[in-house]
């Protein structure tokens, strides 16, 4: 087992180079419930049936029971924000449990399950192979553990993860795919089941692409309605490390690292020839050499529209080199996923790592927030809150304080979005922010009604979202 160096999430970003640094799981305090349901008047994001959203965090650096970077996670009741803290039951030194999160449903209660990717977890004796751990809502009941159905040494399977209906994608970006160093795939779940996964890779028939040395297929990872059949589910796929070189097997050439995204239809229904779509940095927008298309996804609908949000946070945002860009892609019931409009800061400036992290907040008109982590003079971070609709209205949030890294990770539950500052403090921290009434409430492990972790220490607290 590899030990996680102590700025494990600097380390996740070789891409970012130039940017300031920065087993089975088991429910640590179960929920007591009373209820003859639990989940009976549970909400869309309600993980302990209490009839509101809730949230989650990760810090995958945090010590748990005496192992550094075993990593941990914290469910925050959208009723007071009591959390729930979530870790593994014999964990292990350097997991990073807690590196991606993400709320969803996998059962057919109404309470929100839990997924917690670990991509740092040796799988059958290979290191750092990864793995990913679903949580079930409500009553407490027995988890699960998935893995690649063929565990590779350093894949690090749940890097990313996302959910969406009946299907469970996760991104293991270093897997030696088609025997490719790097070169990156996805593994896809069926919800309600969890069993062997279907794997694809760039290679995979009818995927557009070739996979090619570090490619990263699976950095980060998307699941909606972007064109294919209806009722059925689309995914995309970052490439932040694609080289723009043409189309055949090259190595070293063209815009290294430029990034691109990918789209395969109706992959739960497709299970033999993929059908896709692909799109460099290059068609959407002026394109240089590690600009990191694809770094960062998000998916939002509002009526019979589907958005995808493309992060590239080492793009060229207006006139502005490597102050970061995003693109907005958009998918009608009757047309296919397209690209729409790019959005930058409007005053940017160079590695402030503009869509660095995305996410979507629904209802009452789509809003799309983007994470700026190296944001002001003195690197504290921001968001820019951007109303699809009307773009030119945006709110910028900062952090509150030097060299938190806020906007490091972003998510939406209910009406309030869920900011993370993994270096605010000594042990992280994120910030709650009313859609309707701009209120910015600071969370922490330890402060106010949220425990700090039993027999551990908090490290990274924010460093993930969902």
């Amino acid at each position: 087992m590899r030990v996680l160096p102590p700025l494990l999430l600097a380390a996740a970003l070789p891409l970012l180079s130039m940017l300031p640094a920065a087993a089975n799981a088991a429910v640590a305090a179960p929920v007591v419930i009373t209820s003859p349901d639990p989940c009976a008047a549970a909400g869309a994001s309600d993980f302990d049936g209490d009839g509101v959203d809730d949230a989650v965090v990760g810090d995958p650096l945090a010590d748990a029971a005496g192992n550094d970077g075993a990593g941990a996670v914290h469910v925050l009741s959208g009723r007071g924000g009591k959390g729930i803290t979530v870790t593994a039951s014999e964990p292990a030194a350097g997991d990073g449990f807690g590196w991606s999160v993400k709320l969803t449903h996998l059962d057919a209660d109404r309470c929100a399950d839990l997924l917690v990717g670990a991509p740092y977890t040796d799988v059958s004796g290979q290191e750092d192979a990864g793995a990913v751990y679903a949580v079930y809502g409500g009553a407490p009941r027995g988890l699960t553990r998935l893995t690649a159905r063929e565990p590779e040494a350093d894949a690090h399977f749940g890097w990313s993860l996302a959910a969406r209906g009946p299907v469970v994608a996760v991104g293991a970006p270093h897997e030696n795919a088609d025997g490719v160093d790097d070169s990156g795939a996805v593994h896809l779940f069926e919800a309600r089941e969890l069993g062997d996964a279907r794997r694809i890779s760039q290679n995979t028939d009818g995927v557009t692409g070739n996979g090619e040395v570090g490619d990263m297929f699976g950095w980060a990872v998307e699941l909606g309605e972007l064109g294919g059949d209806a009722g059925e589910v689309d995914l995309a796929v970052g490439l932040p490390h694609e080289n723009d070189d043409g189309t055949g097997v090259q190595v070293d050439e063209g815009n290294l690292d430029s990034g691109a995204i990918g789209i395969l239809f109706d992959v739960r229904k497709n299970r033999g020839e993929q059908v896709s779509k692909k799109w460099d940095l290059r068609e959407v927008a002026k394109a240089e050499a590690g600009d990191r298309f694809g770094y960062a996804l998000a998916y939002g609908r509002e009526g019979g529209t589907g958005y995808l949000a493309v992060g590239a946070p080492l793009g060229d945002g207006g006139s502005v080199k490597d102050s970061g860009l995003v693109h907005l892609f958009r998918a009608a019931e009757d047309a296919e996923i397209a690209p729409m409009t790019t959005f930058s800061q409007k005053d940017g400036v160079p590695g402030e790592g503009y869509g660095f992290a995305l996410a979507f907040s629904e209802g009452g008109g789509l809003r799309l927030a983007v994470g700026a982590p190296f944001a002001g003079p003195d690197r504290r971070g921001a968001v820019s809150l951007v109303p699809v609709g009307a773009p030119d209205q945006v709110r910028l949030v900062s952090g509150s304080g030097p060299g938190e890294r806020f906007g490091w990770s972003v998510a939406a539950s209910g009406n309030k979005l869920v900011v993370g500052a993994p270096d605010r403090g000594a042990s992280g921290g994120v910030a709650l922010l009313g859609r309707n009434d701009g209120a910015d409430t600071p969370v922490a492990p330890g402060a106010g009604n949220v425990p700090a972790l039993d027999g551990g220490v908090s490290v990274d607290f924010g460093a993930a979202t969902g």
